[in-house]
């Protein structure tokens, strides 16, 4: 194992953690909790889904993001766990960040998604050879 990976993958797997927690846990650092997640996704144009659909995907939400984070800090599931987190950035970025014109909120995500992007097709060409 390389150390520059795994320093990436504990950094990359604790801001997911932390971020699947603190959808759960409002207030832990920081967190904001379910229902003011579901409450985003109602204003960020998934209203259509009612008020048991967007807590349903804010739970699902932060348990994959969870999760992912898990798998990333232990190395498993790599590939799977990285496109998982690209998808996440570009969802956050078209749901979120876009409409709200806060440029760097969305160079940061673009960025992400292209990171997470590349190490999931990095990983999955490992799987094949």
């Amino acid at each position: 194992m390389k150390i520059g990976n795994l320093i990436i993958r504990i950094g990359i797997g604790l801001l997911f953690v932390w971020g699947g927690v603190e959808k759960f846990i409002e207030g832990f650092m920081g967190g904001v909790g379910l229902q003011a997640v579901a409450d985003l996704f109602k204003s960020s144009g998934l209203a259509f889904l009612g008020d048991t659909g967007t807590y349903v995907l804010s739970v699902l939400l932060a348990t994959l993001e969870l999760v992912a984070g898990i798998l990333v800090l232990l190395g498993k599931q790599l590939a799977y766990s990285y496109a998982f987190l690209a998808i996440v950035m570009v969802m956050a970025f078209v749901l979120v960040h876009a409409p709200s014109g806060n440029w760097m909120n969305m160079m940061i995500h673009i960025a992400l998604a292209a990171i997470f992007m590349g190490m999931a097709v990095e990983e999955h060409s490992k799987l094949r050879n």
